[in-house]
């Protein structure tokens, strides 16, 4: 863990430094004061500095016992030259890491003993002596908390400008998805529109009578346009966002009728009442038909939230002979009103008309039962 005396001033001593450097030199200072003092060195002053010092080299990790060592070897020894400074630190130590509430409490305590040791061992201080052991005492206390208000304001720069860069890259990120995003849309509604209509007219023209290799050429023509649309749904997906995991949409299956319930649920969150009723024998999909069938239902609940202004909406997925049928009701505002559920723009009836078409199916869309809110039903063929 950073110190808060680093933090706050942008030191980069090194943490042996920090934690055993004034450890030294009251150690030293307490060795000079008792040779000067005793000719011959005290036993009880020996071991009071011995177990002060091991108590100061681990304060960081616990300050209040630190401390709390440190007094009791004050009120035992009594010899100002060797408890003073190791108080003081002891207690700027307390006010870097304990909450304020139990550091006035120390702040208090080590005051008493600074005092009150003297009178222990028979020596009665004067005022002013008393007074400046108050003051010392207030001082250390006072360094430590500008200390750590001094570290919690440069680490809250630190993490503001921290946040300020990833708030740049997501930026950054997002700008480049917007463009993504554009880009797909304009594929999806110009290019892939015209080429759906393209097959279209071709089913329609080889429809109407056309026979030998003029027919077989519009077949190919159909089956060339709906190469280039697959082509274009791939290229879609190369385009998507990536997830949250890193890893790229076009990596993960197309979703499918098996995904509806997990749509469903996706719509309840958006804030809509949604249900899901399959009925039939369930059968494989063709990939191209699951997708579609998928994709309309999703297009639909996505207008009947935009547009419907509905409480309620039933999905019906059934399987039936040689075709799959999905249906969205809704209990909204009905075909009558402003920006019903077909108002969608590019991505609204008519794409999901476009998707109908390209395997031959019909697209029904109205109002839903007894003239309230709005249907769409799609009929896919499975050959």
């Amino acid at each position: 863990m950073e110190r808060p005396i680093t933090t706050a001033f942008g030191w980069r001593l090194p943490t042996w430094l920090t934690d055993y450097g004034p450890v030294a030199f009251i150690v030293l200072e307490s060795v000079v004061a008792i040779r000067i003092e005793h000719s011959t060195p005290r036993l009880p002053l020996v071991l009071g500095l011995v177990v002060t010092a091991i108590a100061l080299a681990v304060r960081h990790r616990s300050p209040l016992v630190a401390l709390g060592v440190v007094l009791a070897v004050a009120v035992a020894v009594g010899y100002a030259a060797t408890v003073t400074l190791p108080i003081l630190l002891a207690l700027f130590t307390v006010a870097e890491y304990t909450p304020r509430p139990r550091l006035v409490v120390a702040a208090i305590v080590s005051a008493a003993v600074l005092v009150g040791a003297d009178f222990l061992h028979g020596s009665t201080p004067g005022v002013g002596q008393m007074v400046s052991h108050a003051i010392l005492a207030g001082l250390a206390v006072a360094l430590g908390l500008f200390i750590r208000a001094r570290a919690d304001y440069v680490g809250g720069l630190r993490e503001r400008a921290t946040r300020l860069e990833r708030e740049r890259e997501l930026l950054a990120e997002q700008a480049v998805a917007d463009e993504r995003v554009r880009i797909a849309r304009e594929l999806h509604d110009v290019v892939a529109h015209n080429v759906s209509l393209m097959v279209v007219q071709s089913q329609a023209l080889a429809a109407t009578g056309a026979e030998g290799e003029r027919r077989a050429a519009l077949g190919s023509v159909a089956d060339l346009g709906r190469e280039a649309l697959a082509e274009m749904h791939r290229m879609l997906g190369v385009l998507r966002l990536p997830d949250g995991n890193g890893s790229g949409a076009e990596r993960e299956p197309q979703p499918g009728v098996r995904d509806l319930q997990l749509l469903i649920a996706r719509t309840r969150e958006a804030g809509l009442d949604a249900q899901l009723h399959v009925s039939g024998r369930p059968v494989e999909l063709p990939a191209g038909v699951d997708l579609s069938a998928y994709r309309i239902v999703q297009e639909a609940l996505t207008n009947v939230i935009r547009h419907a202004r509905a409480e309620h909406a039933e999905v019906n997925l059934v399987y039936g002979e040689g075709a799959v049928e999905v249906s969205v009701v809704d209990d909204g505002s009905g075909p009558g009103a402003s920006g019903g559920n077909g108002a969608a723009g590019g991505h609204g009836l008519v794409g999901m008309r476009e998707r109908v078409a390209l395997f031959g199916g019909r697209l029904d869309a109205g109002a839903g039962g007894g003239g309230r809110g709005y249907r769409v039903k799609a009929t896919l063929p499975l050959s």
